[in-house]
């Protein structure tokens, strides 16, 4: 945050205009309080308060180089001015900030220069002829590059300067016929990004240029095809090791590049359909294994290389479905346990509280209880009732066809009430089913 703040101070102070440069740059606590009331004393989350910074780095960027355009131009005013030492500094300032800024740099040698820090009592005149002349030896020489910088940085010094006009153009010209010549040697030597870089250049000195318009997008359609089939060479041998999913990657990667390319647009497809294939195999085995969760995730995971959607959604629905009737059956099977569980104890608690009756009877008429069982005893109403829900429930089951649940039922009937005939000749009847008879 330190380094946006003097950041900020630095573009007041050095893009102020010259006769208001006395006037007082703010302090960096006014510049916090001025955050916090755009809002940054709102941002409390670190995640906020680190998009804020992020965004300002971005901001500082897309505006640096206007600024330090700025602070070039009024460094150049001091230069002008005979202001060397100033437009030293200044120059100096631009080169901490953007150490490859060629214009601060011939400045600050310029200014050097001038001052008389290497040669004393040199004046303008002298060290634009001077430079002027090296200008054109490195033209003589057939050093084009360094010719056309050197005849630039003249023009720049000395913007009025109608020679070294002349002569700037003169080399613009040659200096495009260079780029494009080692462009096409380096397409010959089959450098391709090489060729492209030469070819860029000649096309910045001469933007409309037909033949260097047509050069680049021969370079750049071979380029991207180069790039195309080389992934496309990695997507295959993935493909070969049976790495389905990088192969599929690569071959994407390959059509991004070359969105044309029939041969990795085909395979593309291939490749697809063995992914998902193999989802969905994987899928009907864990299916089988009843672990249908498991298997609808290999189901989904095989969408994005399908074209087929149904079929996969139907797939899914029918493993939803049938965990839905299994855990319905398994809650259905629980109930049933657990009705029978009390039933069963129901009937030993009948049992238990006779016995103590059969016991209690036999005290009382000082008989044993085998005696008092072998007397004949008449059914209670109790017992018949009892009997009679036993029975009907029987005939529900028998009604279904569920002959061992009736019969059960109806056994129990029989023993709360053996003379009822209802239950003796439904007991009959199933026996003779189960015997095969009518």
């Amino acid at each position: 945050m330190t380094n946006i703040i003097l950041a900020v101070i630095f573009t007041a102070a050095l893009c102020a205009p010259l006769h208001a440069q006395q006037k007082r740059v703010k302090s960096e606590e006014s510049l916090f309080l001025d955050l916090h009331k755009t809002g940054l004393g709102s941002l409390n989350e670190l995640d906020e308060k680190r998009k804020f910074i992020e965004t300002i780095k971005l901001e500082k960027q897309k505006i640096q180089g206007t600024m330090l355009n700025n602070v070039y131009e009024n460094a150049f005013e001091y230069y002008k001015r005979g202001n060397y030492e100033d437009a030293k500094d200044l120059a100096a300032k631009i080169l901490s900030i953007d150490p490859n800024n060629q214009d601060a740099q011939m400045l600050l040698e310029a200014s050097n220069q001038l001052r008389g820090s290497l040669r004393p009592g040199m004046s303008e005149k002298l060290m634009i002829e001077d430079r002027f002349k090296n200008a054109l030896s490195y033209y003589t020489e057939g050093r084009i590059v360094e010719a056309h910088a050197k005849m630039q940085e003249v023009v720049k010094l000395s913007p009025n300067n109608i020679k070294a006009k002349y002569w700037l153009a003169k080399m613009k010209d040659d200096l495009k016929e260079y780029y494009f010549e080692q462009g096409a040697a380096d397409y010959k030597a089959r450098d391709l990004k090489g060729s492209l870089d030469n070819f860029y250049n000649a096309l910045l000195i001469k933007p409309k240029d037909g033949l260097t318009i047509e050069w680049i997008t021969r370079v750049e359609d071979e380029l991207r095809q180069q790039k195309a089939n080389d992934r496309l060479k990695e997507a295959l041998e993935y493909y070969a090791q049976g790495k389905l999913l990088a192969a599929y990657q690569g071959l994407r990667s390959a059509l991004e590049v070359q969105p044309g390319d029939s041969k990795a647009g085909k395979l593309l497809g291939e490749v697809k359909t063995e992914i998902e294939n193999g989802f969905v195999a994987a899928g009907k085995k864990l299916y089988g294994a009843r672990r249908y969760p498991e298997a609808i995730g290999e189901w989904d995971k095989a969408k994005p290389y399908t074209s087929n959607m149904a079929y996969l959604n139907n797939l899914i629905s029918r493993a939803r479905q049938q965990m839905k009737l299994e855990s319905d059956e398994k809650r259905r099977r629980a109930e049933e346990a657990a009705r029978r569980a009390r039933e069963e104890e129901e009937r030993r608690a009948k049992e238990e509280e006779d016995r103590r009756k059969a016991e209690a009877e036999a005290k009382r008429k000082g008989m044993t209880i085998e005696e008092v069982a072998k007397k004949p005893a008449g059914v209670s109403e109790e017992n018949k009732a009892a009997a009679q829900t036993h029975y009907l429930e029987g005939l529900k089951y028998f009604q279904n066809s569920n002959y061992d649940e009736a019969r059960n039922e109806w056994t129990k009937a029989k023993q709360l009430d053996p003379t009822n005939a209802d239950t003796a000749a439904g007991l009959k009847r199933i026996e003779q089913i189960l015997a095969g008879g009518q």
